[in-house]
């Protein structure tokens, strides 16, 4: 693919023209030789005939309003190279170098390659920043030993991911074989599973269609699937409608479902969702594993703040609060509260939207607002089934806070979710939600704040050379700490596919309703205040947390950031 479009080197060499500043003699040599174009002339003018490049950089920044910058090698971030193909960064010369918070940044030598930030971002999960670099500067960067190392293990495995049980059955789907769709959408579900992914995306584009599996908070691409999926797009649209109960002749409206396969001897459901939209119906299925990651002990709670739990959700009532955004795994946490107290002797019920997890011996109710069935209606109907512990999926209005709080003080465990920043900031939310604190104070027992962050792959994990005293005092680190504490970050291998990160990790602050906070929340005291009577409790923040985390070089500073920089 020529380096530069047509259009962009017809401006370029126009203003050059203009400017004197071409040997119209080695021009004309130019267009005369190979094909002529445009971008065929200006590349052989910078390569051959002595075209100054800072002077086309300049043209260019200026012309297409994008900011210049010259990258040595040892600039490159190593985490962002890997999250744009390396066939992407050959064919468009355009090369990664920088992820800060939730932006990409991007050196590009043609302006036009800025038309393909969509794209981009829809390969990255970034928010794209383009910035514009020389020919030579890129191929030099391309060229480079640890630009090479970090992309090569990238595509490796990328390869390899695609041969778990992909490469092998790849040969059967047939592009013009319509009748292989079953097995096609079975094979995306088995090998999901055997992936250890948590979601995966079935996505339609105006020529492309793709597969998404996301594999430890992070999205990939699992290319053996575009080709038969684009040729039979509606086909696999039906049979996962068909598999996920919803209605296969209604493409208008989003539909929900749920699937259920035989995996290993075990069945494993999947939370299935179809969206409509402009180049066809969109699918995202969250696979559901009732397995032991379930087990209370092993999400990664502190031993303190494991022990405040147990003895929340053993105490006969009181409300158990757990608060994130989504995808922290606050579901996972009440499953596990659940699991560690499931027992014969107690009736549990529970009111989801949708149910999530199967727990034997517990009775689990699927919420339906589309015909009243909403989640307060549940509750009510709830407290005439004689429970000792209630779970509610979410508190989102008045009348549910108003039940559950009831609920809790009249000798019931409940437990629920909230959707707020953190621990403190539940308790304000309460109390705009008009719950009277002398009720919140004498309701509330326990409430978690949960964040999922992705740890340092252990094989690659060095110093980082990027985080400085400056930055870690930005975060939160006292000035002796940051002149003494070394920041670690993985700088990607084949073990984490040149991400530098594996697997997750959480992050809970456990707020306990002690005496000491009791008394704030009575006199109806500010987020601050409420902190500093928890705090007398030996009460630890998200953020506190995880800034041992990077101490112990669990999480780089970039992640910390993403997580809990708001």
């Amino acid at each position: 693919m020529p380096v530069y479009s047509n259009d962009v080197a017809d401006k370029v060499l126009r203003v050059l023209q203009s400017a004197n500043r071409l040997d119209q003699q080695k021009l004309a040599d130019a267009r005369s030789s190979g094909t002529g174009a445009s971008s065929d002339v200006l590349e052989r003018m910078i390569r051959t005939e002595g075209v100054e490049e800072d002077l086309v950089h300049t043209v260019l920044s200026r012309a297409y309003a994008l900011r210049r910058t010259s990258l040595e090698a040892k600039e490159i971030d190593v985490r962002a190279l890997p999250l744009i193909p390396a066939s992407f960064i050959d064919e468009h010369h355009a090369i990664p170098f920088a992820v800060e918070q939730r932006f990409l940044r991007i050196g590009i030598v043609d302006p036009t390659t800025a038309t393909l930030a969509s794209q981009l971002k829809s390969v990255s999960n970034f928010n794209i920043e383009f910035q514009l670099i020389t020919l030579t500067n890129f191929e030099n960067l391309r060229g480079h030993e640890r630009v090479k190392s970090v992309l090569d293990s990238a595509e490796k495995k990328k390869k390899q991911q695609a041969r778990v049980g992909g490469k092998a059955k790849r040969s059967r789907f047939a592009l013009d074989d319509d009748e292989l769709v079953p097995e096609f959408c079975d094979h995306i579900l088995h090998t999901a599973l055997e992936t250890g992914t948590s979601d995966i995306h079935i996505e339609p584009f105006r020529d492309i269609a793709r597969v998404r599996f996301r594999i430890d908070g992070r999205l990939v691409v699992r290319e053996e699937y575009s080709e038969y999926l684009l040729k039979h797009f509606l086909g696999v649209v039906t049979r996962f409608k068909i598999l996920a109960d919803c209605d296969i002749s209604e493409k208008r409206l989003p539909q929900d479902g749920g699937i259920t396969i035989q995996y290993q001897g075990e069945d494993i459901d999947f939370r299935f969702n179809v969206l409509p939209g402009k180049n066809g119906e969109r699918i995202v299925m969250r696979i559901l594993k009732g397995d032991p990651s379930l087990s209370l002990d092993k999400i990664g709670l502190s031993e303190v703040n494991y022990n405040n739990i147990l003895e929340a959700i053993t105490a006969p009532q009181g409300m158990v609060l757990v608060t994130g955004p989504t995808g922290s795994g606050k579901t996972t946490t009440l499953y596990g509260c659940l699991q560690h107290i499931n027992d014969p002797e107690l009736n549990i019920m529970t009111a989801e939207d949708p149910v999530e997890y199967y727990l034997e011996g517990v009775g689990q109710t699927q919420a339906n607002e589309k015909i009243g069935f909403t989640f307060n209606s549940i509750l009510r109907a709830f407290l005439r089934q004689d429970p000792e512990v209630i779970l509610v999926g979410e508190i989102r209005d008045q009348e549910t806070v108003e039940i559950a709080v009831k609920a809790a003080l009249t000798g019931h465990l409940l437990l629920s979710t909230l959707h707020t920043n953190d621990a403190i900031a539940t308790i304000t939310r309460l109390m705009n939600m008009g719950v009277p604190p002398f009720m919140i104070a004498a309701a509330t027992s326990l409430i978690v704040a949960q964040r999922l962050g992705r740890p340092n792959c252990p094989d690659c994990r060095a110093e980082d050379s990027q985080s400085t005293p400056e930055s870690l005092m930005r975060i939160g680190f006292s000035e002796e700490e940051a002149h003494s504490i070394k920041p670690m970050i993985g700088v990607g291998c084949n073990t984490c596919g040149g991400s530098g990160y594996k697997g997750r990790r959480g992050v809970y602050e456990v707020l306990k309703i002690t005496p000491s906070l009791e008394e704030a929340i009575l006199k109806e005291a500010l987020a601050p205040e409420l902190l500093a009577a928890a705090k007398v409790d030996g009460f630890q923040t998200m953020q506190e947390i995880a800034r041992d985390f990077i101490k112990d070089g669990v999480f780089s500073v970039a992640e910390y950031t993403r997580i809990l920089v708001l």
